[in-house]
């Protein structure tokens, strides 16, 4: 008859009542457990002979049990103190390693009372690295009690706020990079130390102290756009919705308000090639009235040939580079008072946007240019091109081809075209020409004019034309002897 071994006894003692998991051991490589059982500090759990694993809070001891043999291991109690008594719905988090060799890891959430093993413990406590440990003399006495004060942030909740409206928080030093959130008028409990907040885009840096209350007051941003703008364009057309860009990276949908927090910021509009500045001030609404222009080429809405299909440039006064560009048939929004237009094809020519008018809608009609090329010794066409006759107009377009036709989009008014003529005089005279012509939306202006070249260039030109009109009528041909090619019969058997 086989004896059976007497029993042991594992005893875990700690300064609060509590449960811990124990765990036989079977075999160490490979690591296999054979039973589990829930043991209770401060009271013995009787147990058969063997090794065993017994976990705590963040903390694991491996033990041997021999026969008539009485165990007894320390578990300190490891206290977090909040700042203020905490609601469900406040916030802290402690992640660590629980046993290294299963990967085993525990997230506890809202847990301010630890049971943690004798030892050396590493915890991760709201994003902050912190090494737990208990003096060696600790263990050959009582379990202590170990405290650490914590520090609270909130930002501040708000009037008709949306539900879930969050706040991000991450730690500025150290080489983890992690983030939480919680929600507005909730408390995120923190050790001490540096910070950095981020609400929709905008951020800033705090250093909180042991016990500290901090609460920040939200600023709110609206960037308002009228009613008259149609922003579901854009997405039809371009595939992306209008939106403004904050502080380079953090988009915003135009005509909602968004709590942010205090600071100086950087706004952007898409098409916008600059960055405007901006003070958010604690609990106060930023509002920014959008202004756009809209360039109407009058297309179909299912010509996609046309819709967008023109360039659109802003220009401040007597500066060379433009501020925003977009595409005709989209609102091009901007910020700016001091607004010029122009347009692909005739970029050089702008048209003033007038400043007390927040949406501009202009129409566009065409000029189509046909130059008639003659030769007359001593007399040669330097330069023709579009000019504007004065405001709202300025500028000019760039010189006309002598060899080709021009088709150009025009703003809806009058122009000029005009025309200088070198003379073989003494001091080679120069004489100009200026026909006024109006463009009316949806019409396209014929003009034809002369242009007057060199011998050498009115032959290569005509030249050029005899050979397309011959390429012209050869295409011609051969689309009749298609079209008109007889039919062979296919005879059945």
């Amino acid at each position: 008859m086989r004896i059976q071994p007497e029993n042991g006894r594992v005893l875990v003692r700690a300064p609060n009542a509590g449960t811990f998991e124990i765990y036989r051991i079977e075999s160490e490589e490979p690591l296999q457990f054979v039973s589990e059982q829930i043991g209770r500090f401060n009271e013995p759990l009787l147990l058969p002979p063997g090794q065993y694993l017994i976990l705590a809070d963040c903390s694991n001891e491996t033990v041997v049990l021999r026969p008539g043999e009485t165990r007894t291991l320390l578990a300190h109690q490891v206290l977090f103190n909040p700042p203020v008594a905490p609601e469900p719905e406040d916030s802290f988090s402690i992640q660590c390693n629980r046993f290294a060799k299963t990967k085993s890891r525990q997230h506890l959430l809202n847990r301010y009372s630890l049971n943690i093993l004798h030892g050396t413990r590493d915890l991760l406590v709201g994003m902050v690295p912190l090494r737990v440990e208990f003096p060696e003399a600790a263990g050959a006495s009582d379990p202590h009690i170990l405290s650490y004060q914590l520090s609270g942030l909130r930002v501040e909740a708000y009037e008709r706020m949306k539900p879930k409206t969050s706040f991000f928080v991450s730690p500025v030093e150290g080489l983890l990079s992690i983030t939480e959130n919680q929600v507005f008028g909730r408390w995120q409990f923190l050790l001490a130390g540096k910070y950095r907040i981020e609400v929709n885009g905008t951020r800033m840096e705090i250093e909180l102290a042991e016990g500290q209350q901090q609460l920040i007051r939200p600023a709110f941003l609206r960037i308002g756009v009228s009613d008259a703008v149609n922003l579901h364009a854009s997405s039809s057309i371009l595939g992306t919705p209008l939106y403004v860009e904050l502080n380079q990276g953090h988009w915003l949908d135009l005509n909602e308000t968004y709590p942010v927090l205090p600071g100086e910021a950087t706004l952007k509009l898409n098409g916008s090639l600059a960055e405007h500045r901006i003070n958010l001030e604690e609990g106060l609404l930023t509002e920014k009235k959008v202004r756009s222009v809209l360039i109407d080429l009058d297309c179909s809405p299912w010509d996609w040939s046309c819709l967008g299909s023109r360039e659109i440039f802003l220009y401040e006064t007597d500066k060379p580079y433009p501020f925003a560009e977009g595409i005709s048939d989209v609102p091009l929004l901007f910020f700016e008072e001091d607004a010029w237009v122009s347009i692909q094809g005739s970029r050089d020519l702008r048209y003033k946007i007038p400043d007390t008018v927040q949406d501009t809608n202009l129409k566009v009609g065409f000029v189509k240019l046909s130059p008639k090329q003659h030769h007359r010794p001593g007399q040669v066409t330097d330069l023709s091109r579009i000019e504007a006759p004065g405001f709202p107009l300025i500028g000019h377009s760039l010189d006309l081809s002598v060899d080709h036709d021009t088709l150009m989009p025009l703003i809806v008014g009058r122009y000029l075209l005009a025309q200088y003529q070198a003379l073989a005089t003494s001091d080679w005279e120069r004489r100009a020409n200026r026909l006024p012509f109006a463009v009316q939306a949806k019409e396209v202006v014929e003009l034809s004019y002369p242009v007057y070249v060199t011998e050498k260039k009115y032959k290569q030109i005509r030249e050029q034309q005899i050979k397309e009109q011959r390429e012209q009528m050869e295409r011609k041909y051969k689309l009749t002897q298609w079209r008109f090619r007889p039919i062979i019969p296919i005879a059945v058997e």
